[in-house]
């Protein structure tokens, strides 16, 4: 997305989610991954999902986040990092691009069972604004759609 002006020159498109910056992961090798490579879009919502044992939460909490830990550790003074435990570099061959990760755990939410990964991030908030502006409900009506009330059929 670039603006042109009055002189026909365009200006540089400012940086954002259009930019395609990428997390690359190659040869990672854990648990159920054996030499997987993958580019994550960096600034999208990004979901990973497959049958159980395909590796996805090797992938996210064992490599990605595991190597971001790291990271993050690393920028303490060595004072701090005597009481930290020592994180070992996960099983890749690559892994550029990485930023601080933020991970939800896989753990039960919490006490309500309607709880998702939306609502305890608030991600659910920004979601429903973007479908509500751009999305087009094929069946049924508004309520169905509200995570307010019980699961039913449209």
């Amino acid at each position: 997305m670039s603006t042109a002006t009055t002189t026909g020159t365009q200006t540089a498109a400012p940086r954002g989610a259009d930019g395609h910056d990428v997390i690359r992961v190659q040869g990672a090798r854990s648990n159920n991954l054996q030499d997987v490579s993958v580019e994550i879009p960096k600034r999208r919502l990004t979901v990973f999902t497959g049958v159980s044992g395909s590796g996805k939460s090797s992938l996210v909490f064992d490599t990605v986040a595991a190597e971001s830990q790291r990271l993050i550790n690393e920028t303490y003074s060595a004072f701090l990092q005597g009481f930290m435990p020592t994180l070992d570099r996960p099983d890749v061959d690559v892994l550029e691009g990485l930023t601080t990760a933020i991970v939800v755990d896989q753990e039960r939410l919490g006490a309500n069972p309607r709880s998702t990964v939306g609502t305890v991030t608030d991600a659910n908030a920004i979601l429903r604004v973007l479908f509500s502006r751009f999305g087009e409900p094929q069946i049924g009506p508004p309520p169905a759609f509200s995570f307010n009330v019980p699961a039913r059929k449209a």
